[in-house]
């Protein structure tokens, strides 16, 4: 445990490789492209767009015109029901795909909202399919990914029907600290942008149950919480509670 808690700069290859759990590691991979990928679609393919906070990408049940890539800030996909409850089916962040959910049947199964203001990058289906012709690999790189996006969506499934509270919020904290990271570290610290109601609904849990899973990481040392902002303190205890559980009563 020590180890990983000793160097300045945690790569997210040791951190999935130390919790030699595929279920979690699946988890914490992000929707993105690589960057050999990326560019080959070249700069003709895409243009930019800018979102305030609370406006959406695409609606549910509308054609698929783009796949968008977030530049930065924060979206979020929520399916809504016919009796307008909403869920929560992810959080998207810098450098991660959107709009994969349409792909098979070019039509999109959620609905995607910026969390906060937020650029992303367009990427029009014509021309997207131009660029593919062009370059298989790119093609293979985006079914790759779509296979990824299910089986994080199964993981999720796992997580939410059989993991304690205190487990599914430690597990999402690892998700976004290995997302977060650039050039392939962890990020040690970072901004909650989204409110605490939303975690709960992501998760199925209450919000006051998110809130006081957050004091128990806080207590045993794990995490440290101020406001919006968190800091990892012990890497190792958080992968043993993501992956072997969390030893107190929920």
């Amino acid at each position: 445990m020590a180890d990983l808690n000793s160097h300045a700069t945690l790569r997210v290859a040791d951190l999935l490789h130390y919790s030699r759990s595929a279920s979690i590691n699946e988890l914490c991979l992000p929707h993105a492209l690589s960057p050999l990928a990326m560019a080959q679609l070249g700069d003709d393919v895409s243009r930019e767009r800018r979102l305030v906070r609370g406006e959406r990408l695409f609606r549910q049940g509308h054609g698929m015109h783009a796949l968008y890539c977030v530049i930065d800030g924060m979206l979020k996909t929520v399916i809504v029901d016919d009796e307008g409850r909403e869920q929560i089916t992810g959080f998207h962040f810098r450098t991660e795909l959107v709009g994969l959910d349409a792909l098979p049947r070019r039509e999109h199964v959620c609905m995607a909202t910026a969390i906060t203001t937020t650029r992303v990058r367009v990427l029009p289906l014509h021309r997207l399919q131009d660029a593919m012709q062009q370059a298989p690999a790119l093609r293979d790189a985006l079914v790759a990914l779509v296979g990824r996006a299910l089986a994080q969506h199964e993981q999720l499934l796992l997580v939410v029907n059989q993991r304690r509270s205190t487990e599914r919020v430690a597990i999402l904290m690892l998700s976004f600290a290995c997302r977060l990271g650039r050039n392939g570290s962890v990020a040690r610290t970072f901004r909650l942008s989204m409110s605490r109601a939303e975690i709960a609904n992501y998760l199925g849990l209450a919000q006051e149950t998110v809130s006081r899973a957050f004091r128990r990481l806080e207590k045993a040392g794990i995490l440290e919480v101020q406001g919006k902002q968190l800091q990892i303190v012990d890497a190792a205890l958080l992968i043993q509670c993501a992956v072997a559980g969390w030893s107190e009563q929920d």
